[in-house]
């Protein structure tokens, strides 16, 4: 029970940030790096869970996963638009 209830908060936790993300087409405020470390971390985590079996790791992080994705892919749309992977200059 304790596993779900972490999984839901931290899983909530990027929800706001994407919505504001969505409807002020901004992501000028969110770092690059927390959301490669964060998409990175959650992959992990959920990978993790696939092998040990556990099924609120496994929910919680496909969840975060597609939500923190999004967030990168905005994050990479609107501020490093033409570069290469976020690698170039800025927009």
């Amino acid at each position: 029970m304790i596993g779900y209830i972490a999984g839901a908060l931290t899983t909530i936790a990027f929800a706001p940030q994407l919505l504001r993300a969505l409807t002020t087409k901004s992501t000028k405020d969110v770092s690059l790096m927390m959301l490669l470390c964060s998409t990175s971390g959650m992959v992990l985590w959920l990978f993790h869970g696939i092998l040990v079996k556990d099924p609120a790791l496994v929910v919680a992080n496909s969840i975060s996963v597609v939500l923190a994705s999004s967030l990168l892919g905005l994050k990479l749309k609107n501020d490093y638009e033409g570069s290469i992977f976020g690698l170039g200059k800025k927009s």
